[in-house]
């Protein structure tokens, strides 16, 4: 059997942290701690949060949305999940009440992770230096709060827009919109940046500013490099995100 009990508020931030749209997730429960990950063409996404009572192994969730009103129901609390593996139901506990959600063989969030994970592994191997076949020349530290009004873009800009995100050894700046929607800049001072040749360049799509609004407070470790992916990590707590870049578009 596998299980692990959380308070209900931490287990509901943990979820929402992976965005608004997740539909079902699988939870990697660890000696304290649980570990999830998701993955899309566009981006790759881990978390770790600390938990007690654990029996290690995994709990595939296939309805978030029933176990988040669920959760909610309960308002406060702790919260136990059990799975005895295979076809059986999961059990949520909380309080006085409890859930059974049947598992699925089949999660969205979870279709590309064998592959993505893979070039994580070895990204993480090289001490991020490349992914893939790409150099990963620009790195460094910035303080995650500075990063956050990056995730107003939507809001500023209005509708879809590139973004560009230009790194040197001193800043990163992020800037998103065009000559006829307007531009918006967010700059950040990077701290022990360490980068190869002059400033790099890379390009990503609308959806930048929801993948930003998951990253943590504190300092937070950035490699990237010329035209490839932006990589978002805080090891001490667990985080990991992988932007893939897009081609630039500006009207």
């Amino acid at each position: 059997m596998v299980q692990f009990t959380i308070e209900n508020k931490k287990l509901s931030e943990f979820i929402t942290g992976f965005g608004k749209d997740l539909n079902d997730i699988v939870f990697r429960v660890q000696d304290d701690s649980v570990e999830s990950a998701v993955g899309k063409d566009t981006y790759y996404l881990r978390k770790r949060v600390t938990v007690s009572d654990t029996d290690k192994g995994e709990i595939p969730v296939s309805n978030l949305t029933k176990l988040l009103a669920f959760l909610k129901a309960c308002k406060t609390g702790d919260v136990t999940l059990t799975f005895r593996g295979g076809a059986g139901s999961i059990h949520v506990a909380c309080n006085n009440s409890t859930l059974q959600l049947p598992t699925s063989t089949y999660l969205q969030s979870q279709q590309q992770l064998p592959l993505i994970e893979r070039m994580v592994n070895l990204s993480e191997e090289s001490m991020w230096q490349k992914w893939a076949d790409f150099p990963l020349d620009c790195h460094g530290t910035v303080i995650g709060d500075d990063l956050q009004p990056a995730t107003q873009f939507d809001k500023v800009i209005g509708g879809k827009f590139s973004c560009r995100v230009e790194f040197d050894a001193n800043e990163i700046v992020i800037r998103a919109g065009s000559k006829v929607k307007g531009k918006m800049f967010v700059r950040a001072a990077v701290v022990d940046g360490k980068i190869k040749g002059e400033a790099t360049q890379s390009s990503y799509a609308y959806w930048l500013p929801a993948l930003l609004s998951t990253t943590p407070s504190g300092s937070l470790s950035i490699h990237t490099g010329d035209e490839t992916v932006l990589v978002i990590e805080q090891p001490e707590t667990g985080y990991l995100l992988v932007i893939m870049d897009q081609d630039f578009e500006e009207d």
